[in-house]
């Protein structure tokens, strides 16, 4: 049985929100004829500021690949741990960890560029 899914439509924004836009958009250019280089950072920043926002966090773009990072990292000593846990002295053939450990950190790099594309997006 075929049930259809429908996404849900995003609502446009109103008229007010819309000329605020607009207004924001020209104070933004005229500041950054003024102090050229200004970063995104510093626009969230003063965008947060200004509705009232206690703090300004990380942007997500920054978290997650710091998360990734450590998840690469945590990985790669796990496979060395492993390795060097499991060497044989008798000279039998070594396990497959390191193997496995670069098939996870290709994995998790693939994840790393899924992450940075869709927070581009």
């Amino acid at each position: 049985m075929f049930v259809p899914v429908r996404a849900p439509q995003p609502t446009p924004p109103s008229a007010r929100a819309q000329d605020l836009a607009r207004r924001l958009k020209e104070e933004v250019d005229k500041f950054e004829r003024q102090y050229p280089g200004t970063s995104r950072e510093d626009l969230r920043a003063a965008a947060a500021i200004a509705i009232g926002e206690e703090s300004v966090t990380v942007p997500p773009r920054r978290k997650a690949a710091a998360m990734v990072v450590a998840v690469i990292t945590a990985m790669g000593i796990l496979g060395l741990v492993m390795e060097l846990t499991t060497r044989e002295d008798s000279g039998a053939a070594a396990a497959p960890w390191p193997m496995i450990a670069v098939s996870i950190a290709i994995a998790c790099l693939a994840v790393v560029a899924a992450v940075i594309r869709r927070t581009r997006q």
